[in-house]
């Protein structure tokens, strides 16, 4: 029996050995291929495309991650949680007046903005167009969408805000401005205000009869040209259906001016970072896709335009004469274009900074930037633009809305 219960054991030494060193084998392949598995766990070569923000590794750079041993959970007193909280409060509170101060140095025009609408009365009794009157109020507060605790994460939520306020004060400034200018309220109309600057802002009030969802668009768009923001904006519930078109313009114009917002801040981008470098890849990271929505509203105004031109021409002949939609429209246009030029005018500047002061390096390779800092061996990568962009640039710059452009921006 004894004999027995020693082969028995000596049988389960071997397995466990055996076991082991197989076990080693395939972690030693894991790590051997390491460096060529992205963040999507894909094997990444040549000829594959890269998921975002992946970091590019070279092929003589070792990553080390020194683990610290783990204390004994007995040694360590439980956490003060009240504490914690806060700390994390007088923290989120001191970024978020640095956020505020600094939006209002570097993105005056956002600021007066949120300040437009901060000064809003929180509802509003507005004449209405045959008699009586209606009353509207504010369904948001100025910071509403203010998320995060860090100064970089309250940067990129700042943009979502602008964007949310800039739809806010499309809807509830109509009615200061019914007010001040003694007009009556048209509920049969769709109303909006377009705010650009300070000194430049448009008043839309159009016809809801001459407008069609925009779910209509859905038997001319292919399934090819159905990007990110389709299912939101031309299949969803948003006002895009009961507005027709000034719904889109909405969204252009909130777009813009979170895009605008984003722009104007990569000097905040770089102390919340801690380095140019760092803001430089974290301002492109956060900005890349609110610019892409350009190229999506874009198309999606130019198709809602050439679809009503063929089914509903006397509509669209109305609407191509109201000129507060045809001089906004074509404003907001111009301004995005513009802002999306000056944006890589300053990535390849930033770059060339970086570049001319020795401690990082930057270079700009098929739509993406990509950065080294100091002695470091490792890039790190990010892509100037969303996918959008690359779909519907080759149909924007086609010949399919000659006739449109003809039609609004050349009057």
């Amino acid at each position: 029996m004894r004999i027995f219960l020693k082969i028995v054991l000596l049988v389960a030494v071997v397995l466990l050995v055996v076991s082991y060193e197989g076990k080693t084998d395939q972690r030693t392949k894991a790590e051997r291929s390491a460096s060529y598995i992205g963040r999507t766990g894909t094997h990444i070569n040549e000829n594959s495309a890269l998921p975002r923000n992946f970091r590019e590794r070279r092929p003589d750079s070792i990553m080390r991650r020194d683990i610290p041993q783990r204390e004994m959970r007995g040694n360590v007193p439980p956490p003060d949680l009240e504490e914690i909280r806060r700390q994390r409060n007088i923290e989120r509170s001191a970024n978020t007046e640095w956020l505020r101060e600094s939006t209002k140095r570097y993105s005056p025009d956002s600021w007066y903005l949120l300040m437009s609408y901060d000064s809003l009365p929180a509802s509003s009794l507005a004449p209405l167009l045959n008699g009586g009157v209606v009353t509207s109020q504010k369904t948001t507060e100025t910071f509403e969408y203010l998320r995060g605790r860090t100064r970089i994460d309250l940067l990129a939520s700042m943009e979502l805000n602008v964007h949310e306020l800039a739809h806010a004060y499309f809807d509830q400034n109509v009615f200061q401005y019914l007010i001040e200018n003694n007009i009556g309220f048209n509920p049969d109309n769709a109303n909006g205000f377009i705010y650009i600057s300070p000194y430049q802002s448009y008043f839309i009030s159009f016809p809801l009869k001459a407008m069609f969802p925009s779910a209509e668009l859905a038997e001319v768009i292919p399934s090819n040209l159905r990007t990110y923001r389709y299912d939101t904006y031309i299949n969803g519930t948003t006002s895009t259906q009961s507005d027709g078109v000034i719904g889109l313009l909405n969204e252009l114009h909130a777009y813009y001016c979170g895009t605008r917002y984003c722009f104007d801040m990569l000097e905040p981008y770089k102390t919340a970072a801690g380095s140019d470098a760092s803001g430089l890849f974290e301002w492109v990271t956060h900005t890349q896709s609110t610019m892409s929505a350009f190229y999506e509203f874009d198309f999606f105004i130019s198709e809602y335009l050439l679809f009503m031109k063929r089914k509903h021409p006397a509509d669209y002949e109305l609407l191509r004469s109201y000129r507060p939609f045809r001089e906004s429209y074509v404003t907001l246009k111009k301004l995005y274009k513009d802002l999306i030029d000056r944006y890589l005018d300053r990535i390849n500047k930033e770059a060339g900074l970086l570049n001319a002061s020795g401690e990082s390096q930057a270079r700009l390779s098929d739509g993406w930037l990509w950065i080294r800092s100091g002695k470091s061996h490792i890039s790190s990568g990010t892509p100037l633009f969303s996918d959008e962009r690359k779909i519907l640039l080759p149909v924007l710059e086609g010949r399919r809305y000659r006739e449109i452009r003809d039609d609004f921006e050349m009057n």
